[in-house]
């Protein structure tokens, strides 16, 4: 979905889509978070912060199935009540902006147990990494679902059940990335049906 400024047509657009992906990209503007802005905060893009915020916002009160990617874990995070630390460096044991290429992977990260995606990886991951931002609290809607080994947070899923996955990596790029992408396909169809049923039934006072 473009950036729109045209909030009747992002309202519209997710009329007609059973999943949203939050993609990867630039970094957030602190101030959507009351916060200044660090030395090493990169480059920001009001265009399309905005307008992924307030998608995000209204996806999640729909129930419509996503999946943030690098960005759109934060994503998640900044628009659901959580925050998003501007620059891990001073704190990073293990190197998040990577110099490999976007198909290797470059470090683990340890899942908990009980979470989709234990579920679909099992107890440890190998991930890429490029990102020097990583979300510092996920805020109440969410619970941290992975970490790398110096404790940044890899990634979120809902608490309420909801069809909701955020991870730090990119999946698109690794070749383990396909389960994650069949759980977010498989949770898409299930809300279309859902959407279909609810529109049959008819309910009288």
């Amino acid at each position: 979905i473009p950036p729109l400024s045209d909030t009747d047509a992002i309202i519209n657009t997710l009329e007609h889509i059973d999943g949203l992906i939050l993609s990867g990209g630039g970094d957030y503007d602190p101030r959507y978070a009351n916060e200044s802005p660090d030395p090493k905060l990169g480059e920001v893009n009001e265009e399309r912060d905005l307008p992924e915020l307030f998608i995000t916002r209204l996806a999640y009160n729909r129930q419509i199935p996503m999946l943030g990617i690098c960005r759109g874990i934060q994503t998640l995070a900044m628009a659901l009540g959580g925050k998003v630390k501007q620059d891990i460096t001073d704190i990073a044991i293990i190197n998040h902006s990577q110099d490999a290429e976007r198909q290797v992977a470059t470090h683990d990260v340890a899942i908990v147990s009980d979470s989709v995606l234990s579920n679909i990886y099992g107890s440890r991951l190998s991930v890429n990494s490029f990102h020097h931002q990583a979300v510092s609290d996920c805020g109440e809607k969410f619970r941290i679902v992975a970490k790398s080994e110096d404790g940044i947070i890899e990634a979120i899923e809902s608490r309420e059940f909801k069809s909701i996955v955020g991870v730090q990596w990119h999946p698109e790029c690794l070749s383990n990335g396909q389960p994650l992408f069949e759980w977010f396909i498989h949770e898409a169809e299930s809300y279309r049906e859902a959407c279909i049923l609810h529109q049959k039934i008819l309910t009288l006072d």
